[in-house]
């Protein structure tokens, strides 16, 4: 297994490497310049670890909730390795199931939870998890009077410090090494054309137009 990582998705660009369980990491904040330090950082890991791309035979990349600009560089760069190579396995991580994996792992909770992340404007995206970490439902985008009704354990983002949550973890390239592992042991793989950004709202920009429409 010669496995990429890659997340672009949040303010960090996290960006890890399993080649044949030697395990390599980079944590860079970028912000909003994700264009320019995911390259970089992949280039500078795959030097250290004296391996070029073409020798990679899968990737990992996380495809939201999250940033709309980060979400489609982290894709972007998985589908042009995989046209450069059309034999590379891909794998897609949600950041909720991230977060989800990381509280399980770290406090074996022993009731269902909620993940959540801001969505802005008062919104917050959600999923609801078994004690052991299993999604029960789908990701979904909640406003106003649906994030009151949420009861019992909310993890969120310590970067977040959202006021709803009772628990909270932090993304870490090693975790988003771990579920990209575990999935690829699954055969949990996806085609290039199902590659695909998980929004759950429009952009600003669609909203924009949306309004001067209406």
């Amino acid at each position: 297994m010669k496995l990429l990582c890659i997340s672009t998705a949040f303010k960090n660009t996290d960006i890890a490497l399993n080649l044949d369980n030697k395990m390599s990491y980079s944590q860079t904040l970028s912000d909003a310049k994700q264009s320019e330090n995911a390259l970089v950082a992949i280039d500078a890991l795959l030097k250290e670890n004296k391996t070029k791309i073409q020798d990679i035979d899968s990737v990992s990349v996380v495809i939201g909730p999250g940033s709309f600009t980060g979400i489609r560089i982290g894709i972007g760069l998985a589908k042009g390795m995989a046209v450069a190579k059309p034999d590379l396995k891909l794998v897609a991580i949600c950041s909720l199931d991230l977060m989800a994996y990381i509280f399980n792992r770290d406090c074996k909770p022993e009731q269902d939870f909620y993940c959540i992340l801001n969505a802005l404007s008062g919104n917050i995206f959600a999923r609801k998890y078994t004690k052991d970490g299993e999604a029960i439902d789908e990701p979904k985008m909640l406003t106003g009077d649906e994030i009151t009704l949420l009861r019992g354990t909310i993890v969120g983002l310590e970067d977040e410090n959202l006021s709803i949550c009772n628990q909270k973890v932090s993304f870490t390239p090693q975790s988003l090494l771990e579920l990209s592992t575990l999935y690829y042991s699954q055969g949990k793989f996806v085609s290039e054309n199902n590659l695909l950004p998980l929004y759950l709202r429009k952009s600003q920009a669609e909203m924009n137009d949306a309004n001067k429409k209406n």
